[in-house]
């Protein structure tokens, strides 16, 4: 997909205020959150902005398997998107540069993700 690498954080959430809770890093293999990481297993373009994403989620420090699931991903532009599983939850963010992050997230080596 055509986004940006680095950090993404909640629409509603200022770059400023980010938390566990709402960032997430996007990188060239799949999505990372506080508690987890997906790899990005096929992603199928299915619109001008709109792609299909196969994603494997494994919870980090658990031994139970990754669970695939289906999630479309909506861009905006290159900086923001709008993503919906099929289990129903919803997600929008934006991507926040590294400086404009809370002090825990700025010393933060991110090269890897291509951010």
């Amino acid at each position: 997909m055509p986004l940006r690498h680095g950090y993404y954080v909640d629409s509603d959430t200022p770059c400023s205020k980010a938390s566990n809770a709402t960032v997430s890093l996007l990188g060239r293999d799949g999505i990372a959150g506080a508690r987890d990481f997906c790899t990005f297993e096929k992603i199928e373009q299915t619109g001008l902005r709109t792609y299909r994403v196969t994603q494997s989620c494994k919870v980090f420090q658990d031994t139970a398997p990754p669970q695939v699931s289906v999630v479309i991903y909506t861009l905006v532009d290159e900086s923001r998107f709008a993503s919906r599983s099929e289990k129903g939850w919803e997600y929008s963010a934006r991507h926040c540069s590294q400086s404009s992050m809370p002090q825990q997230w700025r010393r933060n080596d991110i090269r890897d993700a291509g951010g």
